[in-house]
């Protein structure tokens, strides 16, 4: 009982905060695609390190902010910034030069410009698929788990998505809905 008060209590807090963490999953042969993102300011990106070897994660000369996670070795290693400057910031592995990325942060939008993807999600709580419905076109679908971790990636081009997640083990999962210059987080149980 306590276990699920203090999933709900973290939830909430998640709702009503307009701050987004970005997870990064942070190893050798990462691909720029997974590391290169843009996002709001304010927001935070969390680097997860996802293989035994040691890793840094440092922003390099010229972006607008700079960071520097120092050497940090092992699974489930983590570095987390906040970014507070609007502009572009390179930043790599100082110890595998070929892990390396680019964070840029925009201003947050208008009350009046933030758009949401308008679309619906079902079943809730799901046993095999997620059937995810929208009157725009979806690009990407990202599941998480409740630590983090991403645990798919699916990119789309189409309104309809369904998600397979009969071998996904039960809990508690947010997926993230992305459409062109919109997104959505939403909370799944698995059963």
């Amino acid at each position: 009982m306590k276990a699920k008060l203090l999933l709900v209590l973290l939830l909430a807090a998640t709702g009503l905060s307009a701050q987004t963490t970005h997870t990064i999953s942070w190893f050798m042969g990462v691909p720029s695609s997974q590391t290169t993102m843009t996002i709001e300011v304010g927001d935070t990106v969390k680097w997860t390190w996802d293989d035994t070897a040691p890793h840094t994660v440092t922003s390099q000369a010229g972006g607008a902010e700079s960071f520097n996670s120092g050497t940090l070795t092992g699974n489930d290693k983590e570095f987390s910034h906040t970014f507070t400057v609007e502009g572009s910031t390179s930043y790599r592995c100082n110890i595998h030069a070929s892990m390396q990325g680019t964070i840029t942060v925009q201003s947050v939008a208008a009350v009046g410009d933030n758009k949401v993807i308008d679309f619906q999600y079902y079943p809730n709580p799901v046993t095999d698929v997620l059937t995810i419905t929208s009157g725009n076109i979806i690009n990407k679908v990202t599941v998480y788990d409740m630590t983090g971790r991403v645990i798919m990636t699916s990119t789309a081009d189409t309104p309809n998505v369904k998600i397979y997640m009969d071998s996904f083990v039960a809990g508690t999962y947010i997926v993230t809905v992305n459409s062109e210059k919109a997104s959505k987080n939403i909370t799944v149980v698995k059963k």
